[in-house]
């Protein structure tokens, strides 16, 4: 009895020892699961400059999706800022992301105002080189038509936008007050500012200056605490795809206001000399502009069936601009490939494919378009060029048969058709629309016709 109450009591001692070892022993477990280590052996950095829009969002998004997890992307800043909407998708972009992104207002002299402030503040990591700056983020409102700039004062939106800074800068642990007062006041800082503010992690003059510095560093991503081991990484440059540069500079505003002033005046001279074609040309530039609003691939896919539109109208008219339509429709689909085509390959594969072989396709399939396209237009300034067949073959034209094209009443003049020649005719009797004709006699290129014996 004593031995087997002694056994039972040192079971207990035994199974609480255990619960003690474990319950210390859990906390280390559980950290050791929630961290970890990145040995970084290639750092890529992209280029974020100018005007913050849809575009650049659709670009940073389709480089995050390209990197393996666990990537380090550093990111030059140099922005005056941009679309709220798009600064709010990046945001979300980076906090979701299981990518170490690094902000870089880059380099010495470069700013990232207003929603670049707001994106720098959703990095991993942020950083600023010597001379610049960032701040400014109270939001205006931009006239379309006049280009007028209205600061928002309105407390609803003005509240929502600093609160969404301040849940921006909270959730990578930085400084909550200049979230807010930069929204509110337009606060700016400088770089050794933003360091002692603790809104940036940071200053570098260069980008081997910062990852050093990075070396070490924890970070979160995704709830788990990494740390960055420097192992003597290779830097690699991204740029987008010539989709999105293209894209790019046809949404730049200058190029956008000479589209749409010179659709406006192409329109008004067919309409003013009734050359309907030339005001054709000006609608299809407004509906390009108005395409360029839409997402890239949606955008893409609107200029090929513009383009193929025009040729369509160009075949249709029987070459009366000389094959213009044609080229301008060739010159709509060759964008919108461009547009298109690198947006259709599964992103997983993108960076395994050699940027040069890419270039060569694309580039062979532009000058292939566009060599069709020229050979179209000298075929046809080559038969519009060229003397009437009946001036070379079918002298004395007496006797052929023809076709009217439309009414004709004995004595006066309309038009028929001789092997696929139009001619003046003046009619010895009436004769209608679909009428088959002989030509009677021919004299200063005007015949004179009856109608066939059927």
């Amino acid at each position: 009895m004593y031995l087997k109450l002694s056994k039972g009591v040192g079971e207990v001692k035994a199974l609480l020892l255990a619960l003690i070892i474990l319950t210390l022993a859990l906390p280390m477990i559980v950290h050791a699961a929630s961290s970890g280590i990145i040995k970084v052996t290639q750092v890529y950095t992209y280029n974020l400059n100018g005007e913050i829009t849809d575009n650049t969002y659709d670009e940073l998004k389709s480089v995050i999706n390209q990197l393996p997890p666990g990537s380090v992307l550093v990111i030059y800043m140099e922005t005056p800022g941009g679309l709220l909407d798009a600064a709010l998708n990046i945001v979300s972009l980076f906090e979701t992301s299981s990518v170490v992104t690094v902000g870089f207002v880059y380099p010495v002299g470069s700013y990232a105002w207003s929603g670049g402030t707001l994106v720098l503040l959703s990095t991993t990591i942020a950083a600023m080189a010597p001379g610049t700056v960032i701040g400014s983020c109270q939001p205006v409102e931009i006239n379309e038509v006049t280009g007028q700039e209205v600061f928002i004062t309105e407390p609803k939106i003005l509240n929502a936008v600093a609160k969404y800074f301040v849940e921006a800068a909270e959730f990578r642990g930085r400084n909550t007050t200049f979230a807010a007062s930069c929204v509110y006041n337009d606060t700016n800082l400088g770089p050794e500012e933003a360091l002692r503010y603790g809104v940036i992690n940071y200053v570098a003059s260069d980008i081997n200056q910062l990852l050093s510095m990075m070396n070490g560093t924890t970070v979160n991503v995704n709830g788990v605490n990494y740390t960055l081991i420097m192992e003597n990484p290779t830097i690699t440059q991204l740029t987008p795809p010539i989709s999105y540069q293209l894209y790019d500079a046809l949404q730049n505003s200058v190029i956008e206001n000479i589209l749409s002033i010179l659709g406006v005046l192409l329109i008004l001279a067919g309409l003013i000399t009734a050359h309907v074609y030339l005001a054709g040309i000006g609608a299809a530039l407004l509906v390009v502009l108005a395409l360029l609003g839409l997402p890239i691939n949606y955008a893409g896919l609107g200029l090929m069936v513009t383009g193929a539109l025009l040729m369509a109208l160009e075949w249709h008219s029987g070459g009366k601009l000389h094959g213009v339509l044609i080229a301008v429709g060739a010159v709509l689909i060759a964008v919108g490939l461009i547009l298109l085509i690198p947006n259709v390959t599964p992103p997983q594969y993108a960076l395994k494919y050699n940027p040069t072989t890419l270039r060569i396709i694309l580039y062979s399939e532009i000058v292939g378009i566009g060599g069709l396209s020229a050979w179209i237009v000298m075929l046809i300034v080559r038969a519009v060029r060229a003397k009437p067949i009946s001036t070379v073959i079918y002298y004395p034209v007496t006797g052929l048969i023809g076709v009217a094209t439309e009414d004709i009443k004995a004595g006066q003049m309309g038009i028929v058709k001789i092997r696929g020649e139009y001619w003046k005719a003046i009619a010895l009797e009436d004769v209608k629309e679909g009428d088959r004709v002989t030509v009677v006699s021919y004299e200063n290129n005007i015949i004179k016709v009856k109608k066939a014996n059927q």
